[in-house]
This record gives C-alpha cells, structure tokens and sequence, in this order.
C-alpha cells in the first residue's frame, strides 16, 4: 500500500522544556482569546510545518482532510505521536513505550458575584470536552476561567494501547513480577511524576 503524505501543522501541545514554575494557573478575561496568554514557542511544539504519515486504526494511511480524530492510529512526524482524547508523543520506545500528553486544562469557572466578590466553579458543564480533551487556543470563553498547564504520562506494550504511567497498571502488565517492581520503586525512590525517573523504570521494566 503506497503510504501517503501528511503536512503536520505544528501540533498543538507544550514544549517538553517546560519547567514546574510554570505549572501555576492562568486566569483568562471573558471575551479574550487563550493563544493571548500563551507565547507562540509554548502553544506549538514544532516552530514549522512538518511532514508526516497518518495511519488510521483501520491500518491505512491517507492523506485528506481528517474529520474524525479517534479514527487515526498514530502520527509519524519528527517524532511519534498516538491518538487517545488527545495526542500522545511517544518519548521512550522498545518494548515498554513512555507516552507523554500535554496539554491546557480548564481548572475553574469564575463568575462575578455579589458586592465584587468572584465565584469560583469547579464544575465545567459548559467545557466539559475541553476539560478533558484539553482546550483550543482560539476558545473566547463567556466567563473568566483559570486553566493549568498540565502533563500526563503513559505507558504501553508493543500490542497495547497506552495507559496512565501508574504503579497499578505496571503491576497489572507484570503481575508476575509484583514484589520485583515494589522493591526496584521503594530502593530507587522512583517519582511517578517524574519523567527522568519515569525512564528510568521504564528501562527496568523492559528488562524483566
């Protein structure tokens, strides 16, 4: 099957540089746009179009316009990205692979209330898809919101799909090596927040 082009347009997720200073909420004014909150090298991981190859779960690759993003398998682009309510860039392969997603996560609604005073809603109704899928740059919300930058890693076999980077999931890909895995975190100290340490066990894993 002849493999089809993509021009990626510089795929909306965070730089991996981002350092934990940074992690703190944005408050964005009603009727402006996100993107004016976030400098262009933040919103955008690569600074230009790239090309790449769509494959779909199907197996084939196209090169249209594509409508319905739970159909895509994965993106090859300079890097390597999976499709799972948000992309997912491969950051470690063989296999055991290390998946990372970032994104912008409405953490509040904030709501003008009585004498000046400001209401906060940690229910997002409204935003429920951007929520939990992250948010467009281009949204002009009605109400003030707060949004985090947020990161979430995953992990996944070879033949499987991507799950949270947790120690229950390691556990239940290696229930064979469960005492294994709790000594090697408890003697390296392993941050499971930590993308160096997160690696780390990675490399481990792949080794049992």
């Amino acid at each position: 099957m002849r493999q089809s082009v993509l021009t990626i347009c510089s795929i909306l997720i965070l730089s991996i540089n981002l350092s934990a200073q940074e992690y703190k909420t944005v408050r964005i004014k009603a009727g402006t746009k996100v993107q004016e909150y976030f400098p262009v090298s933040e919103r955008y991981l690569y600074q230009a179009f790239v090309p790449g190859q769509v494959v779909f779960k199907n197996g084939k690759y196209n090169n249209l316009f594509i409508s319905k993003k739970k159909d895509i398998r994965f993106v090859v682009a300079q890097d390597t990205f999976f499709y799972d309510m948000g992309y997912i860039e491969v950051i470690s392969g063989g296999s055991i692979r290390v998946g990372l997603k970032q994104y912008v996560k409405i953490k509040e609604i904030l709501k003008e209330g009585a004498f000046g005073t400001t209401n906060r809603f940690s229910s997002v109704d409204t935003y429920n898809s951007m929520a939990s899928n992250g948010i467009s740059y281009d949204l002009i919300p009605r109400e003030d919101i707060e949004v985090q930058r947020t990161l979430e890693y995953y992990l996944s076999g070879l033949s499987g799909d991507f799950l949270p980077f947790t120690r229950k999931n390691v556990i239940q890909l290696f229930p064979q090596n469960e005492d294994k895995i709790k000594a090697y975190i408890k003697s390296n100290k392993i941050d499971l927040d930590t993308r160096d340490d997160l690696l780390k066990f990675a490399d481990y894993l792949r080794s049992l």
